[in-house]
């Protein structure tokens, strides 16, 4: 990341630690850690995943979740709905 981040212009990258611990980085923090720096960047953020770009080809539409939150994931809504009837 910090090669990276080199050759993008930054160069103080070297004090920088090279991710937060437990990827826990403070609120509203860019420059932390060079992981928060390069996720930053608006075309780093703007990339297509592999998976995206291979489903969508494919004709499905992707949509990601946040993790550890089933709350709100609508298949969690369905299965409760099954459980009380079935």
């Amino acid at each position: 990341m910090q090669q990276i981040l080199e050759e993008r212009g930054f160069t103080d990258i070297a004090r920088l630690r090279a991710e937060c611990p437990r990827f826990q980085c403070p609120p509203g923090a860019l420059r932390c850690c060079t992981r928060r720096l390069l996720f930053s960047q608006p075309d780093f953020r703007g990339a297509t995943t592999l998976v995206e770009a291979h489903c969508h080809a494919c004709g499905f539409g992707v949509v990601f979740l946040p993790k550890f939150h089933c709350e709100l994931n609508p298949i969690e809504q369905y299965w409760c709905a099954a459980k009380h009837k079935y």
